[in-house]
Formats: C-alpha cells, sequence, structure tokens
C-alpha cells in the first residue's frame, strides 16, 4: 500500500512533526484561550487540529469540530450544529431533554440509522429560524461544559460565517463567547485574507479577540527524515540530496510533498530503484499530465489580465503593483493588476505569503510555466 497520504486527514505515523505548534494550541486551549489558526492551503491545519483534538481529550476535554463549509442558511446551521454536538454525546437522551429545555421551537428527535445507532436529527418545519434561535444553539456548548468538563468548540472554514451576516452572526457569536466560561474556540480556515478581516480589523467583532498562531512549511531536515523512512521501509533509497529536490518541487508545501513521493513510490515499487532527481521529474511530469485538462480549463477561464498576472507569477510575485513590475511583464495598470491579483486570492488560486503573491498549487504554476515556454501541456 502507497505510504504517502494526500488530501485527507491524517493520524498516527502518517502525521508528524508540528510538535511545537501541537503544545502550543493545546497549551493555549487548556488555559482557557482562544485561538485563530492561519496557515495557507494544503498545510495541514486541519490534521494538526485533529492532532490537537486527540491530545486535548486525553485531558478529559470535549472537543467539537464543525466545518462552516457546508452552511448555506441559518437553517443548515442549525441543523449541522446541533448534529455536531450532539456526536459527542454518550447519553443522547439526555441530550435531548438538554437541547429541548434550551433551545425553544425548536423540535429534537432520537432515531435510528441504517445501522440501527441512535442518530439525533432536529425537526424545524414550521419554525422561522431567527437570530434568537441561532443565539439558544450558541450557548449549547457552555450548557454542557462545567467547571469540571471544559469544551473545545473547533470552528474549521470559519470565513463561510459570512454567508450568515443577515441574522447578525459575526456580532452574535462574539456575544455569546465573551459570556461563556467553561468553553473555548479555534478558529481556521483555508482563506486566510478573510481570516484576517475578521480578527485584525478595528471595526469587526472579532477584533483580537483570539490568539494568533500561524504554521508555514515543515522544516526540511525533518520532512527528508520522514521521507526517507517511508521510502526505505518499501526498499527504495532516498537520499537527502534528492530529498531537498523533491520537497523544493513541491514549493515545501505539504500536501504536494505528499502527492509528488506518492507519484515517486508508485513509479518505483515494482523495480525498487533508487530516488533520483531525473525520477522526481519524470513524475511532476506525470502529475502535469494527470491534471493537465483540469488546470488547462482552470486557465482558460481567466480573463486576459488575470492570465498575465498569472503568467507573471510564476516568475515573481514580489512588488507586484510597482511600475517596475508592470513594466517587466508587460502588464497593463496598477487597478487592473490589483483587481486580478485581488479575484485571484479571493478564488484560492493565488495566496500572499511574507509579503510575496504566489500560486496556491506549485503543479499549476508549473503547467502555466511551460505554456510560457511553448512546452507542449
Amino acid at each position: 500500500m502507497n505510504p504517502f497520504k494526500y488530501g485527507t486527514v491524517v493520524h498516527g505515523g502518517d502525521f508528524f512533526d508540528r510538535k511545537e505548534e501541537c503544545s502550543r494550541i493545546v497549551e493555549t486551549l487548556s488555559g482557557g484561550n482562544n485561538i485563530v489558526l492561519y496557515a495557507p492551503r494544503r498545510f495541514g491545519k486541519t490534521s494538526l487540529v485533529f492532532k490537537v483534538m486527540e491530545q486535548l481529550e486525553k485531558k478529559n476535554i470535549t472537543c467539537v469540530y464543525f466545518d462552516f463549509m457546508t452552511v448555506y442558511s441559518p437553517e443548515a446551521f442549525v441543523r449541522l450544529y446541533a448534529k455536531a454536538l450532539s456526536a459527542k454525546q454518550t447519553n443522547l437522551e439526555k441530550f435531548v431533554k438538554t437541547f429541548a429545555s434550551a433551545v425553544k421551537n425548536i423540535r429534537p428527535t432520537l432515531g435510528f440509522n441504517a445501522d440501527g445507532e441512535a442518530e439525533f436529527s432536529v425537526d424545524f418545519a414550521n419554525t422561522v429560524v431567527d437570530e434568537t434561535v441561532v443565539a439558544e444553539l450558541l450557548d449549547m456548548p457552555e450548557t454542557l461544559g462545567s467547571k469540571n468538563k471544559k469544551v473545545v468548540v473547533f470552528f474549521d472554514e470559519f470565513q463561510e460565517a459570512v454567508r450568515l451576516e443577515h441574522i447578525n452572526f459575526e456580532n452574535l457569536l462574539r456575544s455569546k463567547i465573551q459570556q461563556q466560561v467553561n468553553t473555548n474556540y479555534l478558529f481556521l480556515g483555508s482563506k486566510t485574507h478573510i481570516l484576517h478581516e475578521l480578527f485584525d480589523n478595528k471595526k469587526r467583532a472579532f477584533y483580537h479577540s483570539a490568539s494568533q498562531i500561524s504554521i508555514g512549511p515543515l522544516p526540511e531536515a525533518d520532512t527528508i527524515t520522514y521521507l526517507q523512512n517511508k521510502f526505505t521501509a518499501s526498499g527504495i533509497a532516498f537520499d537527502a540530496e534528492t530529498g531537498r529536490y523533491l520537497i523544493s518541487a513541491a514549493e515545501h508545501i505539504p500536501h504536494y510533498v505528499q502527492l509528488l513521493a506518492s507519484e515517486v513510490w508508485q513509479y518505483l515499487i515494482d523495480t525498487k530503484k533508487p530516488v533520483t532527481k531525473k525520477v522526481v521529474d519524470c513524475c511532476v511530469t506525470q502529475v502535469l499530465a494527470l491534471k493537465g485538462d483540469y488546470y488547462m480549463e482552470l486557465f482558460d477561464r481567466q480573463s486576459q489580465s488575470r492570465k498575465q498576472v498569472l503568467q507573471a507569477l510564476t516568475v515573481s510575485g514580489k512588488n507586484v503593483f510597482s511600475a517596475a513590475y508592470i513594466t517587466t511583464y508587460r502588464l497593463t495598470s496598477v487597478s487592473t493588476v490589483q483587481r486580478a491579483v485581488k479575484e485571484l486570492v479571493e478564488e484560492g488560486i493565488a495566496e500572499k505569503l511574507d509579503g510575496e503573491y504566489v500560486l496556491a498549487d506549485p503543479f499549476f504554476k508549473a503547467f502555466v510555466a511551460n505554456m510560457m515556454r511553448g512546452i507542449p501541456v
């Protein structure tokens, strides 16, 4: 079985390093403080969060994980958040009674799923889900907690909460958090620019309301050791220099390091030949071929100004709004570049890291660069 995992939350031996970040997050949440976690896409923040949850639950802290990506309405939030809270309860009958007492006008039900297991759900067919109902539900974690039983809520893709702005959700949640004693929160998401707006803008409800933690690439030496252990266990030789080359090809992004390593392993597992730079290059080409149709569609649907900016970003992302940059890469105007970059960031195609704009997917970057050089794609 291929030892390299990507695209899913990793556990156990597939999760490595992040010890310092994990320890700091556990300590902060255990100490009664809230956190906003910043990380670019594909840097393994969700896997880190699940590792943190494991550590906290060993401390007898109830951890509730909730993903805002599936929330499109107040009704969806109530239904899904209530289900997430119920999933952490050992006594669902007691939870139903607690819920019925805490959240008025919403009828909780207890049924059975296809496997015959008890399953909690809510019925609000004849109820208007407004601020009052949402406010009552937001009190539930505190109701379930106690002085001796802390609760930590993990709000993933929290930037999507802006979809609920018509019910004043941001201010509503902030007011509830301020009142809660036994509940703490960790906020994270894939659109860091929106998270920064939520937590760094003085005009927003969550301004400086949580400790801020950022995670970057994994340490190169530790990543090389991890890769060597995985390849060696399969009888494939893998030296440190080649490791650095592979990591560089994936631009140090954990997800893409795993993806490329997976392709290399699959390429060599039958012959058990050593990993070489030539093999890594071959596998990069394979990835580009496999994802070529998707990348071409992604590129084609961009406006002309965004295509020009994409091509420029494959070379450099520094000082992109300067006159020198615009002249060097034959762009049109500062305002056009600003608009194009803003749209690319909002769509997750580009990221701003340490003051420099980069393409979020290193293989898409390679694809666009090949187009510029006239290499068939």
